[in-house]
């Protein structure tokens, strides 16, 4: 094998030599192979760099492909440990407002079961002091108890007629037979039926009450009796039911005589018979003899004495603010009194000091 010779290129005059045949070469043979051998290795250099640019952009979609993917997968883990935690906390915040609701509950339970003790016990004491006054009333005055019936019943007549204009209610003139009052209901002008009342204000009870009520009831051929009275059998209070007879407080009236002629206007719309309203009879006494409806009766007086007792503290206030208004009324008159009065003075002053002057 030949000796092979590196291909030199030469400067100036001097000519290069081929290196396979040891030949000179021209000049400008020589000049043109190595522009040749640079366009060459410039070439193979922009095509290394080019492979080297495209590497690099498939390297980085790649790195982009697989950071957007793992983006997207922190992305959903994220979106899914939210809706993980918003649950969570739904969950504890109805299991916080169902404990605080049963807690409330309870401790409105316990309240009403308080104010209802505190209820019963202040009824029961005012009823002792009530019947206490009364009879030394009856005392001091010396009133019969035929008196004392019948300013009882004066009163619950004139209640029963303010509470019902649109009905006719009526008194049984006295030394006749019958109930104390007759309540015919109408409704829209048409009678409907009777409720029979009598009040008593004894100081002890007696059933015989009941007895004669029932009868007028019968010959009144009315659809109920109610019998007004501050004393009751024993073990009883407030209401009561006897021989048919709704026995009730006087407090307890009007209430009870809402609710009865209600039952009377709806029976005869109703066209009920005799069956029917017996037994929408036997359930309604039912229900006002119920603990429901003590506690609904409860609950109307205890609003009753918030309504007096912020008509009192509101009266009072008004009466405040008046005397307060009034102060500052005079205060301010006292005060305008005194501007006029310093004022008047200094004109006054005034006047006097100018009156020499003028005159010099």
């Amino acid at each position: 094998m030949a000796d092979v010779r590196p291909f030199t290129p030469t400067h100036g005059h001097t000519e290069a030599s081929c290196p396979t045949c040891e030949q000179p070469i021209p000049r400008e043979l020589s000049e043109a192979i190595t522009a040749r051998i640079a366009e060459r290795e410039r070439e193979d250099q922009r095509r290394l760099q080019a492979e080297i640019a495209r590497a690099r952009a498939d390297i980085e979609a790649q790195s982009r492909a697989e950071m957007a993917a793992k983006v997207a997968e922190l992305d959903a883990a994220r979106r899914a440990a939210e809706a993980q935690v918003a649950e969570m906390q739904r969950t504890q915040e109805a299991l916080i407002a169902t404990r605080i609701a049963e807690a409330r509950e309870g401790a409105e339970r316990a309240a009403v079961a308080a104010v209802q003790a505190e209820q019963a016990k202040a009824f029961d004491d005012k009823q002792k002091l009530q019947a206490k006054i009364a009879e030394l009333q009856r005392q001091l005055e010396s009133k019969t108890a035929q008196e004392l019936g019948d300013g009882a019943e004066v009163d619950l007549f004139e209640v029963l007629r303010a509470e019902f204009p649109e009905d006719r209610i009526s008194r049984v003139a006295k030394g006749l037979a019958g109930a104390d009052i007759v309540h015919e209901v109408l409704h829209n002008g048409r009678f409907c039926g009777r409720i029979v009342y009598d009040a008593k204000n004894r100081s002890a009870w007696r059933n015989d009450y009941v007895t004669k009520l029932r009868q007028d009831q019968a010959e009144h051929k009315a659809d109920h009796a109610v019998l007004a009275s501050k004393v009751f059998p024993a073990g009883a209070r407030e209401l009561h039911l006897q021989e048919g007879v709704l026995v009730v407080s006087p407090q307890r009236v009007v209430v009870v005589a809402h609710l009865l002629r209600r039952h009377v206007v709806q029976g005869h719309a109703l066209r009920q018979g005799n069956e029917a309203r017996a037994a929408k009879t036997e359930a309604l006494y039912a229900f006002i003899l119920s603990e429901r409806c003590a506690h609904l009766l409860g609950s109307i007086d205890a609003g009753t004495d918030h309504l007096v007792d912020l008509d009192a503290r509101e009266q009072k206030a008004h009466q405040a603010t008046w005397k307060r208004r009034a102060e500052l009324i005079r205060a301010v008159q006292k005060a305008h009194g005194d501007l006029t009065f310093e004022i008047d003075r200094i004109i006054g002053t005034a006047g006097n000091r100018a009156g020499p002057d003028e005159g010099e």
